[in-house]
């Protein structure tokens, strides 16, 4: 059974602490072992993980399957 957790529309939906799917313009700015940097709109999120799977990711969509979420960093860009 899937529980959505967060959903932020249209842009950011996070199911089971496990999937996240993020919307938009996004650019990714740091990939490493155990994080994941993405520039999103006016946004900078974080996503801190014991792994990542990248399901898909083009211009406007990017789904990540995680395992053992340690923390997801939302920040505000300012001009």
């Amino acid at each position: 059974m899937s529980k959505r957790l967060l959903q932020v529309m249209p842009l950011i939906e996070i199911e089971n602490f496990q999937q996240i799917r993020i919307r938009g313009d996004l650019m990714l700015e740091t990939i490493a072992d155990h994080h994941m940097i993405f520039l999103h709109e006016d946004f900078r999120i974080k996503i801190e993980a014991e792994s990542f799977h990248v399901k898909l990711l083009r211009d406007e969509l990017l789904a990540l399957e995680m395992k053992n979420l340690k923390k997801i960093e939302l920040t505000r860009i300012e001009d």
